[in-house]
């Protein structure tokens, strides 16, 4: 075997040479000492065949443990080449290390050096334009126009545009969309996100001059009435959108942050609206027809709703969404004439708008009732885009109207003395009574949110009784016909 990495080696046949020469000089010397013990006689003490026997047995443990290690080391010499390749193995990877060490140490120092040596960066562009068409034309007409060029040229905008869109593509593709994000979409290098129903953001890249941060174009809320949608002052959109600018920017997240700020402030304009048209109903035709309240245990930290703006600002011009509330509404209708005065003992039914801790907005009717059209569990809701709380109400109603007459008409059928066919008992929606039930409803709307039902009860023969409920008040009316 050489010599490796500087240790002295020998070979394995000197080994074996060595370890016989060894046992058989001790064994030599044990057979002389042996004999010698007998040939002295009586003169010198001789030796038991114990003690022979015990030098015996050590001679033959200790040539036992020799030749064990021996053939120990001859087995491992079998995987020598193995052990090289490990050695080799462990000097290239020392070696790496020390050229890793000192590439990392001359580059720490270069940078010094990099620093002072680094050249100007030419306007390579500028002249390539001026040696082929002798010209230059950003060049301005006087001096008084001498400052930066903030339009492209017409042959310009287009790859520019697309570029500008790959890189919005780009950047959509590297962050998160909150799934309540309905559309988000890209044309000539902006993109369009809208929540259905609550805003819609034109974005760009570009927020003071870093094209990794998203800057705002246009802000337009959906949230609105009848009359159109709500609008925002032109200073208040400012002030919202550089806000929503700056934290988009520091945000890991920054549509979540966007979503967050403007769905907050639509529920806001939401609730406000709400309880301003319930206050104008209560006000006008619907006067002690119905009546409504706050709900104050509705919070957030986003807006405030009512009769204030739902939106304040802090004397830095952000957005201060400490301490703010978004209070419900309660609406009751078919009210108790002999409970009207006490609110504990108001039992009249009612419809809850509030937002939910998800800051979704939430209508919620006081008792279980049926959709007249589906015959399913009513789903009361606002489209936000045109709030109509009479059409809610209408709509309550409707639902309220039809499981009661259900009620009654289930409760009829086990008449017998009423009920002795299937056509006896009918529950039929008719047009001919709709100006009895409520004159001043306009008649589109009535048929829209309300629906007039009546239960048709057979009297006799061919003659049937009207049994239907006012939209007002509780009260049952009897018609015949």
């Amino acid at each position: 075997m050489a010599g490796e990495l500087g240790q002295q080696t020998v070979e394995l046949g000197t080994i074996v040479r060595q370890a016989a020469e060894e046992s058989y000089l001790a064994l030599r010397d044990l057979v002389e000492k042996s004999r010698a013990a007998d040939t002295d006689g009586e003169g010198a003490q001789q030796r038991s065949d114990t003690e022979k026997k015990i030098d015996l047995l050590k001679f033959i443990d200790r040539t036992r443990q020799r030749m064990l290690r021996l053939h120990v080391l001859a087995k491992w010499c079998q995987q020598v080449p193995l052990v090289q390749y490990c050695q080799q193995l462990a000097s290239t990877l020392s070696s790496h290390e020390t050229c890793f060490t000192q590439t990392g140490d001359s580059l720490f120092f270069m940078h010094e050096g990099l620093q002072q040596a680094r050249a100007p960066i030419f306007d390579v562009p500028s002249a390539i334009e001026v040696i082929h068409t002798g010209s230059y034309r950003r060049v301005p007409k006087c001096v008084e126009e001498i400052g930066t060029q903030n339009t492209l040229f017409q042959d310009e905008r287009k790859p520019t545009l697309k570029k500008l869109s790959t890189l919005v593509r780009a950047k959509l593709l590297e962050t998160l969309v909150p799934k309540e994000i309905s559309e988000v979409s890209v044309t000539d290098g902006i993109a369009n996100v809208q929540v259905n129903g609550e805003f819609k953001v034109l974005l760009t890249l570009g927020y003071r001059g870093h094209f990794s941060l998203w800057r705002i174009l246009h802000m337009e809320l959906l949230v609105g009435e009848k009359t159109g949608p709500i609008k925002l002052e032109e200073t208040r959109r400012y002030v919202l959108g550089d806000d929503i600018e700056r934290r988009m920017a520091v945000a890991d997240n920054p549509f979540t942050v966007l979503y967050s700020i403007l769905h907050e402030l639509c529920i806001s304009f939401v609730m406000d609206t709400v309880i301003r048209q319930a206050n104008v109903l209560r006000q006008g035709r619907w006067k002690e027809a119905i009546k409504s309240e706050l709900i104050s245990d509705s919070h957030t930290s986003a807006g405030q709703g009512g009769n204030n703006a739902p939106t304040q600002l802090g004397q830095d011009g952000e957005l201060d969404s400490s301490g703010f509330r978004i209070p419900g509404l309660k609406v009751n209708y078919w009210l108790d004439e002999r409970n009207s005065g006490s609110a504990e003992s108001d039992s009249s039914p009612f419809i809850k708008v509030e937002a939910v801790q998800d800051m979704q907005i939430k209508c919620q009717h006081s008792s279980f009732v049926l959709d007249p059209y589906t015959d399913k569990e009513a789903d009361l809701s606002l489209d936000l885009s045109c709030i109509d709380v009479e059409a809610l109400i209408f709509k309550a109603i409707a639902c309220n109207r039809h499981t009661r007459l259900l009620e009654i008409q289930r409760e009829l059928k086990k008449k017998i003395q009423i009920s002795r066919s299937p056509s006896d008992v009918v529950l039929k929606r008719e047009e001919v009574h709709m100006n009895v039930l409520q004159k001043r409803i306009d008649r589109r709307d009535f048929e829209n949110c309300c629906t007039n039902e009546v239960l048709q009860v057979r009297a006799y023969g061919q003659s049937y009784i009207h049994l239907g409920i006012n939209i007002r008040s509780v009260v049952i009316y009897v018609l015949h016909g």
